[in-house]
């Protein structure tokens, strides 16, 4: 077992309690995690609040502008599309389809990247160690250009775009976990705390978890962002998810035709994306601003 820690090496019992402290001091952060809460419930919530249903069609009403113009109306507050169906009912519903599944996508490869990464970098001449250097052949090559040679493969559908993406870029994170746990383990006080006997279990916990967590934050939330584009980009291309499905990608690709005549029913789809893109990017760079300076 480990004793008596010196806290220029680990990380104190008390972690996450005075990781919260330090991060309620920093207004940006706090914003940052306020808005990634919002953020979820929208994606668990959205079909529920949203006035009516994605699908639900208003005869004689389509291809209404948003309610701030004129002819717009408030009970369509982001108009309709040119089936008459509602913009604001179909991007709540669409923080499901597109956001869920990329969160779905990150918290996978969090898991499965960071055990084969950590087992990888520690274990070296096994099977693991192969692997690794396996998925290295793919840092290569664009994430979305894996992405759409895998999806190819299969029938289009938005779960199968999922699994295309989370194939494209585990071995990214793996790589990345990978050369860091390797590093961390070539520490001389981590050396000389294996040769005293420590538990492999306990130097994970105690010393490669914690060290590797600015790392993965900062890369989890860059695989969060890309994992959103690739989503609608796969839809937007017909290899994701299928109309009527309200995932926003699907959605400008429905409405390209009608970009001259309702702009409305692709910029608000893609202004949704990006939305969701800034509150990742502004929440990954605050947790991670807010460990590096509790650290040091």
């Amino acid at each position: 077992m480990l004793n008596n820690k010196d806290p220029e090496q680990f990380r104190e019992s008390a972690y996450f309690t005075q990781f919260w402290a330090v991060l309620r001091q920093d207004t940006i952060a706090l914003v940052s995690v306020n808005l990634f809460f919002a953020l979820l419930g929208l994606t668990l919530l959205g079909y529920w609040i949203a006035p009516y249903s994605a699908e639900q069609q208003f005869v004689g009403l389509e291809l209404m502008p948003p309610s701030w113009n004129d002819q717009g109306q408030i009970s369509h507050f982001f108009g309709t599309d040119d089936l008459g169906r509602d913009i604001f009912s179909r991007i709540l519903s669409g923080f499901y389809y597109t956001v869920g599944s990329a969160l779905t996508i990150t918290l996978a490869i969090a898991v499965i990247g960071g055990v084969i990464g950590i087992l990888a970098g520690a274990k070296k001449g096994s099977s693991f160690f192969i692997l690794s250097h396996l998925f290295d052949t793919f840092l290569f090559t664009p994430i979305l250009l894996i992405a759409i040679i895998i999806a190819t493969l299969m029938e289009p559908s938005l779960p199968n775009a999922m699994l295309a993406i989370f194939l494209a870029m585990l071995p990214h994170f793996i790589h990345k976990i990978y050369q860091t746990t390797q590093q961390e383990l070539k520490r001389e006080y981590v050396v000389t705390l294996r040769l005293e006997g420590a538990k492999f279990k306990d130097l994970v916990k105690e010393v490669i978890l914690p060290n590797l967590t600015v790392i993965a934050v900062k890369e989890l939330s860059h695989i969060f962002v890309i994992a959103v584009l690739d989503i609608s980009a796969l839809s937007f291309i017909s290899l994701g998810a299928k109309s009527p499905t309200p995932e926003w990608g699907t959605m400008i690709r429905d409405s390209m035709e009608l970009v001259y005549i309702a702009p409305w029913t692709v910029i608000l789809p893609g202004l949704a994306i990006v939305f969701v893109i800034l509150i990742i990017t502004l929440l990954g760079n605050s947790i991670v601003r807010v460990l590096e300076k509790y650290r040091y």
